[in-house]
């Protein structure tokens, strides 16, 4: 079985390399896409971010004002 040969038809080569063409352009668009989510994700992450700093600050902000006001 070591030496077996393997005959494939040449129309189903050309098929089998097409397919195979199809799917790498199709991982292709999917890496894209992905890139694309981490991008966003990313933003987001620092949106985020930043929306908790001003949280924090207002409420700071809040307390020392009811220390200063004896709320």
């Amino acid at each position: 079985m070591e030496n077996a040969s393997m005959y494939v038809k040449v129309d189903k080569h050309r098929e089998l390399l097409a397919t195979l063409k199809a799917i790498e352009a199709k991982l292709q668009g999917v890496d894209k896409t992905i890139d694309s989510i981490n991008a966003l994700k990313a933003e987001e992450d620092r949106q985020l971010g930043l929306w908790n700093e001003n949280l924090s600050d207002i409420k700071a902000r809040m307390g020392r004002l009811k220390e200063v006001f004896g709320g």
